[in-house]
């Protein structure tokens, strides 16, 4: 069965969630015989290819496309590959136009933009509204939801049919289960200058992922423990100023570390080393940095609200996205009691194996063969 893959919303090398989650599902997917994949992509470089896997580029500019697709309908994206797919698959929402014989199939990371669009810059908003949300979702097959909770949401605001909708959870890479030597680990704390004991959240500096909650409970532990600092990982999002200026402001700003991009390579070292991870995010589809920390045996911390009591279960700690004081207890208490700490780290591994990309694979390929229901 042949199996277009709609990549044009995936940056150079994969990087970002939607091309981890390409990517991951993809390097599984290969494994099956009955399965010939092919990406359909614009403007992308040599270095955007998975061995084994034809690439098919566009010659249109992306902002040409999209206002044809858009405006005109046209040119049918299943036509553009090298031979005819039996089946698209989108894995991330897009401006799109396809046959109508076509069958879609469609990834839904989250719906935040319907949830929390205050959070969002305006262009990204009216970037939303101009895919057609909506439209589009009527248009799919199939739905891919990566949690019951993403799934809940199609339903309750844009009133997808249950029948519609797959859930399957994405993976862990293994590298964040294994061990590393103290050369590797010096070298990592070297190249961001890690500090000896310090708190971690690492994602996009925007406001969804509450992170000024979290600078006001570290103020208040960092009275207390004069140690300690606060390490802060991640590129810049949309709205991001507002969260800086809360660390310039912070009477505490010399313990606050911004380290900015962590290479996927070095991720498990910087998780590994941290005390305790904090992710209070006011919302999220899936939310891989909490699975990531619990997978490198660091006790983690989230919010009790959206994905979060799904994913994790008991093996982290949940606490909520709004009460400053209730956080900076739970994460005192982490960096202090070790017997609290150890029980966490041990959680946090056992519950991480439930999330793997070859499973997650596995359940994509039911879907494009249509045997989900049947297995």
């Amino acid at each position: 069965m042949r199996i277009g893959i709609d990549a044009r919303g995936i940056t150079d090398e994969f990087k970002g969630g939607v091309g981890e989650y390409t990517q991951h599902i993809i390097q599984s997917l290969r494994e099956y015989q009955d399965l010939e994949l092919e990406f359909l992509a614009t403007g992308m470089r040599q270095n955007f290819k998975i061995e084994g896997v034809q690439n098919t580029w566009l010659q249109y500019p992306n902002r040409v496309l999209n206002f044809s697709l858009k405006t005109l309908g046209h040119p049918y994206l299943d036509r553009a590959f090298s031979q005819k797919p039996d089946k698209v698959w989108m894995p991330n929402w897009n401006i799109t136009a396809i046959s109508p014989e076509a069958e879609l199939i469609l990834t839904v990371h989250d719906v935040s933009i319907r949830v929390l669009p205050e959070v969002f810059s305006q262009k990204m908003r009216l970037w939303h509204k101009y895919i057609g949300i909506d439209k589009l979702l009527d248009r799919v097959n199939t739905i891919i939801a990566v949690s019951e909770s993403t799934k809940r949401d199609l339903i309750d605001i844009y009133g997808v049919k249950s029948e519609k909708i797959k859930v399957i959870y994405s993976g862990i890479d293994p590298l964040f289960r294994q061990e590393f030597n103290e050369q590797d680990i010096d070298q990592v704390k070297q190249k961001y200058n890690l500090p000896d004991r310090y708190i971690l959240y690492l994602g996009t500096i925007e406001p969804r992922k509450n992170i000024q909650l979290l600078i006001q409970a570290f103020e208040r532990i960092a009275t207390k423990d004069k140690d300690v600092k606060l390490v802060i990982a991640g590129v810049n999002g949309w709205l991001y100023k507002q969260i800086h200026q809360s660390i310039d402001n912070s009477p505490f700003r010399d313990r606050i570390l911004r380290i900015g991009f962590v290479d996927i390579l070095d991720k498990p070292i910087v998780y590994k080393l941290a005390r305790v991870f904090v992710y209070p995010s006011l919302y999220e589809g899936f939310g891989f940095p909490p699975l990531e920390a619990m997978a490198s045996g660091t006790p983690t911390i989230v919010a009790n609200n959206s994905v979060f009591p799904e994913i994790v279960l008991n093996s982290a700690y949940k606490t909520s996205p709004y009460d400053k004081l209730e956080l900076s207890d739970i994460i005192y208490n982490l960096l202090t009691d070790n017997s609290m700490h150890n029980h966490y780290s041990k959680l946090g591994l056992e519950r991480s194996l439930a999330f793997d990309w070859t499973q997650t694979a596995r359940e994509m390929r039911k879907v494009f063969i249509n045997r989900y229901e049947k297995d």
